[in-house]
């Protein structure tokens, strides 16, 4: 086997570990499912090893591609080492995967810090209701940062509780006909903006679930939308409603024409928002410093009156 190989070879062979599939490793590095099987072509010529066996699972790594891999996240870790006690950053930028009201939410947190906010540059990714997807780019480090519904416990990824909070509906302000508290009549009545990914309410009764379940199959729906923003503004200037976690209100309230609901006791629905991060930004003290001040930020804007 060659001792140089590209380090973009590397890194394909390192998410092909972790994702166990060519297409998923195309989708996580952004490029086409041919090129990740050429790239993999040319890793075999260089080593002269098949590196994955295909199985029902998926594509077992052999031992060569497993010390390639970790050749690339021992290079990683190395960089990140030797940047540790220069005066420039450890990283140019950080990534992160999350939904478009706490995008807002991490933009105002952001460049509201005494420190400079252009240490680095932010990388906003599209949020995916897939855990294997959001799992397997925090691990393979094409996400340094993931804020959402909670993943499973995984060695690679460490999780901290950001909020829990209740969800309450949304409407715009000239839509006087809707009371404070809201009846489940009024919510059938409704008309609906929904969001086209399946977000992780959930209730603390089995009755509660079972009316939740019924009424959200049966809505009135106006509009289904991959952004949150997109939903907002909708109900700002129609009669629709939709459901939001409480935590973003404050800052919706702010910028757009809306008020809050409360959800009737019947549907009384909570969420839980978790912020995910690849073990290995633990190594970098700058970032992790940088990354608590900023959710410290978010957790007094999502509590301001």
């Amino acid at each position: 086997m060659q001792s140089k190989i590209d380090l973009k070879l590397l890194k394909i062979i390192n998410v092909l570990v972790v994702s166990g599939s060519v297409t998923k490793a195309a989708q996580l590095l952004n490029l086409t499912p041919g090129a990740v099987s050429y790239s993999l072509k040319k890793l075999r010529s260089l080593t002269g090893e098949h590196l994955f066996i295909r199985t029902k699972a998926g594509m077992k790594p052999d031992a060569t591609a497993l010390e390639l891999s970790q050749r690339y996240q021992k290079f990683c870790s190395l960089a990140q080492e030797n940047n540790a006690d220069s005066i420039e950053v450890s990283r140019e930028k950080l990534t992160v995967m999350t939904f478009s009201p706490m995008e807002m939410l991490l933009a105002e947190s952001i460049f509201n810090l005494p420190t400079d906010s252009s240490l680095y540059r932010y990388v906003f990714l599209p949020y995916t209701a897939s855990i294997d997807e959001r799992a397997e780019k925090l691990k393979s480090g094409i996400v340094d940062v993931d804020i959402g519904g909670k993943l499973p416990a995984d060695k690679l990824i460490s999780k901290v509780k950001i909020l829990s909070c209740d969800v309450v509906a949304l409407s715009g302000v000239q839509n006087k006909a809707l009371p404070t508290q809201l009846s489940v009549d009024d919510l059938y009545r409704a008309r609906h903006a929904i969001w086209n990914v399946m977000i992780d309410y959930y209730c603390h009764s089995i009755r509660n679930a079972e009316k939740v379940g019924k009424y959200i199959q049966s809505r009135d729906v106006g509009l289904i939308s991959s952004s949150i923003i997109n939903m907002v503004t909708f109900c700002a200037h129609s009669d629709s409603i939709m459901l939001i976690p409480k935590m973003f209100v404050p800052m919706l309230t702010k910028k757009f024409p809306v008020q809050c609901h409360k959800l009737p006791a019947e549907f009384d629905m909570k969420y839980d928002c978790y912020m995910h991060f690849n073990t290995q930004i633990t190594e970098d003290e700058q970032a992790m410093k940088f990354v608590d001040n900023v959710m410290s930020n978010v957790r007094d804007l999502c509590l301001s009156p």
